[in-house]
Protein backbone atom coordinates (compact mmCIF):
# COMPACT_ATOMS: atom_id res chain seq x y z
CA UNK A 1 0.00 0.00 0.00
CA UNK A 2 2.82 2.42 0.86
CA UNK A 3 4.57 1.75 -2.45
CA UNK A 4 1.34 2.46 -4.35
CA UNK A 5 0.85 5.70 -2.41
CA UNK A 6 4.41 6.80 -3.19
CA UNK A 7 3.92 5.96 -6.88
CA UNK A 8 0.66 7.92 -7.00
CA UNK A 9 2.30 10.90 -5.27
CA UNK A 10 5.28 10.85 -7.65
CA UNK A 11 3.04 10.45 -10.69
CA UNK A 12 0.83 13.33 -9.60
CA UNK A 13 3.74 15.67 -8.88
CA UNK A 14 5.51 14.99 -12.17
CA UNK A 15 2.70 14.88 -14.67
CA UNK A 16 1.72 11.22 -14.52
CA UNK A 17 3.19 7.73 -14.76
CA UNK A 18 6.42 7.57 -16.70
CA UNK A 19 6.99 11.32 -16.45
CA UNK A 20 10.49 12.57 -15.70
CA UNK A 21 11.25 13.29 -12.05
CA UNK A 22 13.66 16.17 -11.57
CA UNK A 23 15.45 16.00 -8.22
CA UNK A 24 18.40 18.33 -8.84
CA UNK A 25 19.06 21.51 -10.84
CA UNK A 26 22.40 22.93 -12.00
CA UNK A 27 22.78 26.67 -12.60
CA UNK A 28 25.18 28.28 -15.03
CA UNK A 29 26.08 31.92 -14.40
CA UNK A 30 28.18 34.03 -16.80
CA UNK A 31 29.75 37.47 -16.67
CA UNK A 32 29.60 40.11 -19.40
CA UNK A 33 32.63 38.54 -21.10
CA UNK A 34 30.88 35.17 -21.32
CA UNK A 35 33.05 33.48 -18.71
CA UNK A 36 31.44 30.86 -16.48
CA UNK A 37 31.18 31.44 -12.72
CA UNK A 38 31.91 28.14 -10.96
CA UNK A 39 31.66 27.20 -7.30
CA UNK A 40 34.60 25.67 -5.43
CA UNK A 41 32.89 23.06 -3.28
CA UNK A 42 34.10 22.90 0.30
CA UNK A 43 36.03 19.97 1.74
CA UNK A 44 32.98 18.62 3.59
CA UNK A 45 30.76 18.39 0.49
CA UNK A 46 29.34 14.86 0.15
CA UNK A 47 29.83 14.92 -3.64
CA UNK A 48 32.82 16.50 -5.31
CA UNK A 49 34.64 17.96 -2.30
CA UNK A 50 37.21 20.59 -3.31
CA UNK A 51 36.11 20.38 -6.95
CA UNK A 52 34.74 23.12 -9.20
CA UNK A 53 31.02 22.80 -9.78
CA UNK A 54 27.92 24.44 -11.15
CA UNK A 55 25.71 26.25 -8.67
CA UNK A 56 22.39 24.66 -7.81
CA UNK A 57 20.91 21.92 -5.70
CA UNK A 58 17.94 19.77 -4.88
CA UNK A 59 14.30 20.39 -5.66
CA UNK A 60 12.33 21.24 -2.51
CA UNK A 61 8.62 20.48 -1.95
CA UNK A 62 7.75 24.19 -2.10
CA UNK A 63 9.33 24.60 -5.58
CA UNK A 64 6.60 24.80 -8.23
CA UNK A 65 9.03 23.61 -10.91
CA UNK A 66 12.74 23.54 -11.75
CA UNK A 67 12.70 27.24 -12.69
CA UNK A 68 11.61 28.03 -9.13
CA UNK A 69 14.33 25.70 -7.81
CA UNK A 70 16.94 27.62 -9.81
CA UNK A 71 15.73 30.98 -8.45
CA UNK A 72 15.71 29.72 -4.85
CA UNK A 73 19.13 28.06 -5.11
CA UNK A 74 20.73 31.16 -6.66
CA UNK A 75 19.47 33.25 -3.73
CA UNK A 76 20.67 30.67 -1.19
CA UNK A 77 24.13 30.21 -2.71
CA UNK A 78 25.01 33.61 -4.22
CA UNK A 79 22.52 36.05 -2.67
CA UNK A 80 21.25 36.91 -6.17
CA UNK A 81 17.56 37.72 -6.51
CA UNK A 82 16.12 36.20 -9.67
CA UNK A 83 12.69 35.28 -10.94
CA UNK A 84 11.93 31.87 -12.44
CA UNK A 85 11.48 33.66 -15.81
CA UNK A 86 15.15 34.78 -15.61
CA UNK A 87 16.29 31.22 -16.41
CA UNK A 88 16.34 29.09 -19.53
CA UNK A 89 17.12 25.39 -19.69
CA UNK A 90 20.25 24.86 -21.81
CA UNK A 91 21.02 21.23 -21.07
CA UNK A 92 19.84 18.08 -19.37
CA UNK A 93 21.66 14.98 -18.20
CA UNK A 94 20.88 11.91 -16.17
CA UNK A 95 22.13 12.51 -12.63
CA UNK A 96 23.86 10.07 -10.31
CA UNK A 97 20.43 9.29 -8.81
CA UNK A 98 19.16 8.11 -12.21
CA UNK A 99 16.88 11.13 -12.60
CA UNK A 100 17.12 13.95 -15.10
CA UNK A 101 18.99 17.06 -13.99
CA UNK A 102 18.44 20.23 -16.06
CA UNK A 103 21.15 22.86 -16.41
CA UNK A 104 19.61 26.31 -16.14
CA UNK A 105 21.27 29.45 -17.52
CA UNK A 106 20.69 32.76 -15.75
CA UNK A 107 19.87 34.95 -18.76
CA UNK A 108 21.61 38.05 -17.46
CA UNK A 109 25.31 38.57 -16.77
CA UNK A 110 26.58 38.68 -13.19
CA UNK A 111 29.74 40.63 -12.39
CA UNK A 112 32.09 40.70 -9.38
CA UNK A 113 30.34 42.64 -6.65
CA UNK A 114 26.87 41.51 -7.79
CA UNK A 115 26.94 38.44 -5.53
CA UNK A 116 28.14 37.03 -2.21
CA UNK A 117 29.29 33.42 -1.91
CA UNK A 118 27.08 31.91 0.80
CA UNK A 119 27.81 28.22 0.09
CA UNK A 120 31.03 26.49 -0.89
CA UNK A 121 34.66 27.48 -0.46
CA UNK A 122 34.69 30.16 -3.14
CA UNK A 123 33.93 31.19 -6.70
CA UNK A 124 35.81 32.18 -9.84
CA UNK A 125 35.10 33.05 -13.46
CA UNK A 126 36.69 30.85 -16.13
CA UNK A 127 36.72 30.67 -19.92
CA UNK A 128 36.23 27.21 -21.41
CA UNK A 129 39.93 26.48 -21.99
CA UNK A 130 40.65 27.06 -18.29
CA UNK A 131 37.67 24.96 -17.13
CA UNK A 132 39.15 22.04 -19.08
CA UNK A 133 42.24 22.21 -16.79
CA UNK A 134 40.33 22.19 -13.49
CA UNK A 135 39.41 19.41 -11.08
CA UNK A 136 35.63 19.42 -11.64
CA UNK A 137 32.55 17.54 -10.47
CA UNK A 138 30.99 14.75 -12.52
CA UNK A 139 28.30 17.11 -13.79
CA UNK A 140 30.76 19.70 -15.12
CA UNK A 141 32.91 16.89 -16.59
CA UNK A 142 29.87 15.48 -18.41
CA UNK A 143 29.11 18.86 -19.98
CA UNK A 144 32.77 19.35 -20.95
CA UNK A 145 32.73 15.98 -22.74
CA UNK A 146 29.25 16.09 -24.25
CA UNK A 147 28.03 19.71 -24.41
CA UNK A 148 30.97 22.15 -24.20
CA UNK A 149 28.80 24.71 -26.00
CA UNK A 150 26.97 25.44 -22.73
CA UNK A 151 30.09 27.16 -21.40
CA UNK A 152 29.78 29.97 -23.94
CA UNK A 153 32.83 31.47 -25.57
CA UNK A 154 35.92 29.31 -25.99
CA UNK A 155 38.55 31.98 -25.34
Amino acid sequence: MLILLLWITAAASTGGPGATVITNVGILVRDGLGRTLLQMRDGNAPNGPLAWSFWGGGVEPEDADHLHTAARELAEELDIAALPADFIEIGRRTGSDGQEAPLMLLRRPVEWGDFRVLEGAGAAYFPLHEIRQLHVTRSVAWYLANRPDVFGIAA
